[in-house]
Formats: C-alpha cells, structure tokens, sequence
C-alpha cells in the first residue's frame, strides 16, 4: 500500500522530497497551459480544480521541473483530465493540452469523462488511464465495462462506498489485474460527486461552498443498516415478504416519526467543539481508521487529494502514513493521532463508518 499524492504550484522539489518520506510514492496534478487560460481562464478547468489559480500548474517549465524530480526520485506522476464533461468546443484546446502533458512523460491520466478516453485512443496516447472517481464505478461490472475498452490500470472507488462493498467489489474483480486507489482523507464530497455537474467556483459561491460555510442540519431518516436490507432483498427475495424480514424492519422504522435532525442543539457546534477546531482545519474529513480494512481486503493506494498549504497538507500526509505503516492500527491508535475525541465523535467529519470506533453508538 502507497499514497498517491495532490500537487499544486506551491510544491516545490524541496516539498516533494519530504512528502517521499512519508510514503508519497506517486502524485497528481493539473495542468492549463496557455491558450486554454485565454479561452476560459481557470474557473473551468480540464480537472475541475478551479477555487485558485495556484491549485493547477500554469508554467511548462513549473511542471517540468517538478516532473523531472518525481521521475528522478525513483516516483510516479499522473496528471488529471478529469472534469466530468467536455463540450466538443473544448476538444481542440484539451488536445493541445494533452499534447503539452505527454512533453513530462506522465505515467499516466486521471480521466473522467468517456468521451475524453476515447479522445486519448484516437489522439494515440497510449498511458495508462486511472477510472477517476467521477466516472462513477459503483460495481465490478462498470470497471469491467471500461477494461474491455481502454488500458485501465486503476480505479479510484468512488467516496460514498461503504468499506462492504468495496470490498465485494474488490472480491469480484480479482481475475482482472487492476489497481485499487480510495479516498481517505480530507475533500469528502457532500453529494454524489459523480453525478454531480456543477462547475465548482473559484470564489466558492457555489452549493457546496454554501454548505461547507453554513450550519449542517441533518436528519439521519434511514436506519443504519438500509444497505444490508437492501441486499438481503437481492440475495433472498422470497424471505423479503416474511414477517420477520429485514424489510419488513425497515418498514416499520421508516413509518415513525421522522427523527430529530442531528446536531440540532444551537450551543454545541456542528463540528464537535473548540477542540475540534483544528483537527477539522486540518484533516478536514478523517478515514484513518478504514486504513487496515482497506488494507487487509487488498487495496493499493491511498489518496491525500488536498491543495493549498503545504504545513496542513504535510500533516495530514504524516497521520495517513503512520497508519498505513501500523501493524495493527486499532480505532484507538488513529483517534490518538487526532488527539480530538469531540472531533472523532462528530460523525459528520468521518468518511467511513468503521462500527468499532463508535462503541458508543452501536
């Protein structure tokens, strides 16, 4: 297991030296070259990165440099063409901006919409293509789908997942030599973001600017274990009608009132406290402790996915590392690197329910 890393125009050699310390064998990142800055500046960008023009790389002698050090170093890096959709307007200047890419000899891309993968066939661009989290693989039989088309070497398992079901979908995919690569920390998604086509705003006015900036009111009306109903349907749709069905439970839970919304008390804030304030600063969204599950059910790679401030980003990168490299990383060792229980608590700043760590609340 390996992280892959995000890079931006703060990051320079001496940076990326001490991120391959803490595991960072690989990395990502954008690039807009000229003309496309001329056409559409970098609030519509080819990987949905534009809250800054710092957050892509804008100089070819920046990106070279920074190639040339990863390559050196004995590490990997693929650049991200992963907007979710491109007008055929777009499709000249995307070009040209692959072509300026292929000058850095990327390992490989990060793509996705379809349409761009069957333009990278037709261009002749050969590297390997990474099924990004916006394409949507929610089953063994859409990874399967894009195998059969392009050259697949990994997929990114999409945020909403559950630790189950990457795990069946892992199951299942075992016959097809495949990397898999998961989300863990920081930038989790309020929404589904591959079904999303919104474009996210420089000045983070946009719905999930809104939300991240308000006070979020939720009510939790599903039970906990709706997925399990669900596929227990699938698995044994003729016990469904049965008076004792996990249907039949999930019939009755839904005909109550509807519950009181979570995080409703105006004197506690949503995110668990003045103690939480910098954790969630941070870490802003925490999976450490999915680490070992993922590891132990064979996925290879972590992602650190966050741009801006190389301190922030470099802690972040040290707790994923300890973990990673933890024998045993119990929900104890993990929250300790948090060192925040009021942070660990607020389920809203989990990416994963790992049942364990919430004894609490089994």
């Amino acid at each position: 297991m390996f992280v892959t890393f995000g890079l931006d125009t703060n990051d320079t050699p001496d940076r990326i030296k001490e991120y391959m310390k803490y595991g960072a064998e690989e990395f990502f990142a954008g690039f807009i070259p000229r003309n496309w800055l001329s056409k559409y500046g970098w609030e519509v960008c080819p990987n949905r990165r534009p809250l800054g023009f710092s957050y892509n790389f804008l100089q070819v002698s920046d990106l070279r440099e920074v190639a040339n050090f990863i390559h050196d170093n004995g590490g990997r890096l693929n650049l991200a063409i992963n907007a979710h959709d491109n007008g055929s307007e777009r499709l000249p200047y995307l070009r040209s901006t692959v072509e300026t890419m292929e000058q850095f000899n990327p390992d490989g891309y990060i793509v996705a919409d379809p349409a761009v993968m069957f333009s990278l066939k037709a261009w002749g661009i050969n590297k390997p293509i990474h099924l990004s989290t916006g394409v949507g693989c929610f089953s063994s039989e859409a990874v399967r789908f894009f195998c059969k088309q392009f050259n697949i070497r990994r997929v990114v398992i999409p945020r909403k997942m559950t630790i189950r079901e990457t795990k069946l979908m892992i199951d299942n995919l075992k016959d097809v030599n495949i990397e898999f690569e998961i989300m863990i920390i920081g930038y989790r998604c309020y929404f589904n973001d591959e079904d999303c086509h919104s474009v996210h705003s420089g000045c983070r006015r946009n719905l999930c600017g809104d939300i991240s900036l308000g006070r979020p009111i939720v009510t939790r009306r599903f039970p906990d274990n709706w997925k399990d109903v669900v596929q227990s349907v699938i698995d044994h749709p003729d016990e469904a009608m049965k008076e004792d069905s996990l249907l039949n439970e999930f019939r009755k839970y839904m005909s109550q009132p509807i519950p009181k919304p979570l995080n409703a008390n105006e004197d506690e804030p949503y995110c668990g406290g003045l103690d939480a304030a910098l954790p969630k600063a941070i870490y802003q969204n925490c999976g450490l402790c999915a680490i070992k599950h993922f590891r132990d059910m064979g996925v290879h790679c972590l992602k650190v996915p966050l741009r801006g401030s190389a301190e922030f980003k470099l802690e972040s990168l040290k707790a994923v590392y300890k973990v990673m490299t933890h024998e045993n990383p119990t929900p104890e060792f993990c929250r300790s690197i948090i060192n925040s229980p009021s942070y660990c608590n607020a389920l809203t700043n989990c990416y994963y329910a790992v049942p364990e760590a919430y004894p609490d609340k089994q």
